[in-house]
């Protein structure tokens, strides 16, 4: 998984030493990647090309379903969970609005709906009390690289 979007802001894209930091992130996506998946197959949502045939995504539609918005899902538990982490860092903030891109980038491409991207960012609000505890471990461990 490319973290660089995640990594930028905080200015540890090239630098060692957070390992913590970076496998937090990792296991953030991938909770979210599953339970994401879920909600997709439960929901079954067609993507705007399926609906409208006229449309032409710039990007590969993937094979399943749109809704939620998985990239919305992960970019915005990443930014929540960075927030709680390091709650004093300029990036905390800057991750919320490179979130929100990375979600409206998806809908300009053609294979989201607002709602979809909507969805994520609520699913990733709800799930935050849920990841605080599974991933209690691994916050503190990537809130002492950061002091």
């Amino acid at each position: 998984m490319d973290l660089s979007a995640y990594l930028r802001p905080l200015g540890i894209e090239e630098k060692d030493g957070y390992d913590a930091t970076v496998g937090l992130l990792l296991l953030v996506l991938l909770i979210c990647d599953e339970i994401g998946m879920r909600y997709k197959e439960r929901f079954a949502a067609a993507r705007p090309n399926i609906t409208d045939p006229r449309l032409r995504p710039y990007l590969p539609n993937p094979a399943h379903a749109s809704y939620p918005s998985n990239h919305s899902f992960q970019s915005f538990a990443i930014a929540f969970v960075i927030s709680r982490v390091i709650p004093e860092h300029p990036a905390s903030s800057e991750l919320f609005k490179s979130a929100r891109r990375i979600a409206e980038n998806r809908e300009w491409a053609g294979l989201h709906y607002r709602s979809d991207s909507d969805a994520g960012h609520d699913l990733a609000r709800m799930l935050m009390p849920i990841l605080e505890v599974v991933c209690e471990e691994q916050m503190l461990a990537a809130q002492k690289e950061w002091i």
